[in-house]
């Protein structure tokens, strides 16, 4: 179907292909995916999923994770297998998180949580987690401007609890992966620094970003915080920060 629209696109794996931006709308009229047989999502978000590594028979959680897109990653990541734990706290998002993975047909349980209790609720549960992290969104074309400096110290201190509560729910020797859309330090190397001076040991590991042009991650205070990767935001990826934890003890 995509070469009968005469679309061009670049097969990465069995499960993802890369598009023009620019065929977004042409995508999104297409039988196939109004039947839920391909999902359309950005680049960007596609690479927080792949970097979680998740294998087939793994405990995962998606902490935040309406619409879904990174969850339906993640399951086919996971053939499908295992436990994928999806969770959303916004209950407006909680039902369309619940309709799209019906609809793509995803294994998974789905729950409506606050996710920073999470890691009391359920302590060393998961060997995998992706925390895609609310956030002022600064580093999407056509952000909103009119956020205050207090709401994004504001929204960094609801990340810095949501990845503790993550770091508690994580197995010894598990990874994680923090992610948002923004740019802004207080809401990425310092919530990553905040972690690093947690009870808790992490590392950090390599991102891999597929080519995709990114800056490094930067920190005064921890060296390794260059690991951490900064999509740059163009037509055709939104702007993204990654950074990749393992959890020693």
């Amino acid at each position: 179907e995509f070469l009968k629209q005469n679309l061009k696109f670049k097969k990465i794996n069995v499960y993802c292909y890369l598009f023009d931006a620019k065929d977004k709308a042409i995508l999104s009229s297409m039988k196939a995916f109004n039947e839920a047989h391909f999902y359309i999502q950005n680049y960007s978000s596609y690479l927080c999923a792949l970097n979680l590594e998740v294998k087939a028979g793994q405990s995962v959680l998606d902490m935040c994770a309406a619409p879904g897109g990174k969850s339906i990653n993640l399951a086919n990541f996971m053939q499908n297998t295992g436990y994928l734990a999806c969770n959303e706290m916004s209950r407006d998002r909680f039902f369309i998180l619940q309709k799209n993975l019906k609809n793509y047909g995803v294994n998974a349980k789905v729950f409506m949580k606050d996710g920073k209790n999470i890691g009391n609720l359920c302590p060393l549960k998961f060997d995998k987690i992706l925390l895609d992290a609310p956030c002022s969104t600064f580093a999407k074309i056509g952000f909103d401007l009119e956020k205050s400096y207090k709401e994004i110290k504001n929204i960094a201190k609801t990340q810095k609890k949501l990845l503790h509560s993550a770091l508690k729910a994580l197995k010894i020797g598990g990874e994680l992966v923090y992610s948002t859309c923004t740019f802004t330090k207080e809401e990425n190397e310092e919530v990553i620094e905040n972690a690093l001076k947690s009870e808790f040991k992490l590392e950090l590991l390599d991102i891999d970003l597929e080519n995709v042009e990114a800056k490094a991650g930067q920190s005064e205070e921890f060296a390794e915080i260059s690991k951490c990767r900064r999509i740059l935001p163009s037509l055709d990826y939104d702007g993204f920060f990654i950074a990749k934890l393992r959890k020693l003890c």
